[in-house]
């Protein structure tokens, strides 16, 4: 019989810090600076493909490495995929081969959009100290390094899910069955990880103070989930019919797709932030947030 209180008072602590997290998100005009960090993300996108496919290219072949990154990419950017993968196509074929000159330049293009979001997270923790424009530039420079981090390891994890499969050393017949069930399942995995861990990266390491780790897990959460929900209502909404980006713009239907989703995806993105500095304030004074969290 307890449990439906605590139930209930769960709720009620559930529904104070989402509300104060919405106060917070529409206060600090969350929709605008969504709006600014889809802007710079349209101009950082193919300068960051450049550069991942570069760095990938050290490990497998050219055309291997954007195979690859184009694959991790359709699967996070569910709109315009022919626009992504023909630019980048005629961008490669006119560049040929890439040298240390233009990787370092690519690096400098796609951290400038994470230099503005690192300063648009940073921003929403009331505690957090500005950093200078120099090391925001930095900052976009590391996170940029970290993504590629990320795809090498991405790419040797699933390097080793192809060849699971495949293999013919016997495992005894029970485990054998269950080969390529768990082969399909630790691929569907690898796409709700990697958000989560960009996510949390985000959320606990970029803010310039401290913030609590599980904290940043729980916005981390919310985040991932909101994201794969929104992901999927979109993925719904274009392949229905009711989308009409050509009929009203024409041979930029693509781009502007592409661009509200990347808005889309930002708003997710700095609500989860703003949810983690309700959460990281609640706890430092000792408030409902420690009791959720506990």
């Amino acid at each position: 019989m307890k449990i439906f209180p605590l139930l209930l008072k769960k709720a009620h602590l559930i529904g104070n810090i989402l509300r104060a997290a919405f106060e917070r998100f529409s206060k600090h005009r969350a929709p605008e600076a969504a709006a600014g960090m889809a802007f710079y993300a349209m101009f950082g996108l193919f300068p960051l493909l450049l550069f991942l496919i570069a760095v990938g290219s050290f490990i497998l072949e050219l055309e291997q490495a954007r195979e690859r990154v184009l694959a991790l990419v359709l699967t996070v950017i569910p709109t315009s995929p022919e626009l992504v993968v023909k630019n980048l196509e005629q961008v490669l074929r006119l560049r040929g081969t890439m040298g240390a000159i233009a990787v370092v330049s690519l690096l400098w293009s796609a951290s400038g959009f994470f230099a503005i979001l690192g300063h648009q997270i940073n921003r929403i923790w009331p505690r957090a100290s500005t950093r200078s424009p120099v090391k925001r530039r930095l900052l976009g420079i590391g996170m940029v390094s970290a993504l590629a981090l990320l795809l090498i390891l991405w790419l040797g994890f699933t390097a080793v899910l192809e060849l699971l499969p495949r293999l013919s050393v016997s495992f005894g017949e029970s485990l054998q069955n269950y080969r390529a069930p768990l082969h399909a399942f630790l691929s569907r995995a690898l796409h709700w990880v990697f958000p989560f861990l960009l996510f949390f990266f985000l959320y606990w390491f970029i803010p310039n103070t401290k913030v609590p780790v599980r904290v940043s897990l729980w916005g981390a959460l919310v985040a991932t989930l909101a994201w794969k929900v929104a992901t999927m209502g979109f993925i719904w909404y274009l392949s229905s019919g009711l989308s009409r980006y050509q009929l009203v713009y024409g041979s930029l239907g693509s781009v502007i797709a592409l661009m509200f989703w990347i808005y889309l995806s930002s708003l997710i993105l700095l609500f989860g932030a703003h949810l983690s500095a309700v959460l990281s304030e609640r706890v430092a004074i000792g408030l409902e947030g420690k009791k959720l969290l506990t």
